[in-house]
């Protein structure tokens, strides 16, 4: 729970949510992220440096990036086993049906998906978010969002929220 600033009281996550997203889907995806935390983990180390969690297709179904034809083949005998691995990470209701591998650029694919650890780009990053949210998200998600004191969970609920709009928008 975040900690209200005018002395309300505190603004559930929940609230948050579901005042700036429309319907459940966050309450799916937003689980799942602890995917990207943990691959090396999930997979192993020699794995996890040719391939890399992508996207979601459908809500049951992550799509893993993989180095070259070889690896989705090896890949594609173990899936049960990974997916075995994810599942046991994930509540109930966000767990993944199917895995598929595409040939793709691990690396950039791995760019894409982790989150900045430079602090400078994550500043300088959190100031283009606030700009597009301010156009982006309803006054009232804004409110919410400016109660809670913790900055480095306000800047996650805001990059959050920026990409299930994004996401809403495109399906």
């Amino acid at each position: 729970m975040a900690k209200s600033k005018k002395g309300k009281s505190p603004a559930h996550a929940g609230q948050i949510f579901g005042s700036i997203v429309p319907g459940k889907r966050w309450q799916v995806y937003l689980p799942r992220s602890v995917i990207w935390q943990k691959w090396e983990e999930i997979v192993g180390g020699p794995v996890a440096s040719t391939s890399w969690p992508w996207y979601f297709r459908d809500l049951d179904t992550l799509v893993v990036a993989v180095s070259d034809s070889i690896w989705m083949q090896q890949l594609s005998f173990e899936s049960n086993t990974i997916l075995e691995r994810i599942n046991r990470l994930l509540p109930e209701h966000s767990r993944l049906s199917k895995l598929r591998f595409q040939a793709a650029d691990v690396e950039q694919v791995r760019a894409l998906t982790r989150p900045f650890s430079l602090k400078k780009e994550k500043e300088i990053e959190g100031k283009k978010k606030t700009k597009k949210a301010k156009k982006e998200i309803p006054q009232k998600g804004l409110e919410l969002l400016d109660e809670i004191e913790d900055k480095e969970l306000k800047e996650s609920l805001l990059n959050i929220f920026l990409n299930l709009k994004d996401d809403h928008e495109k399906n």
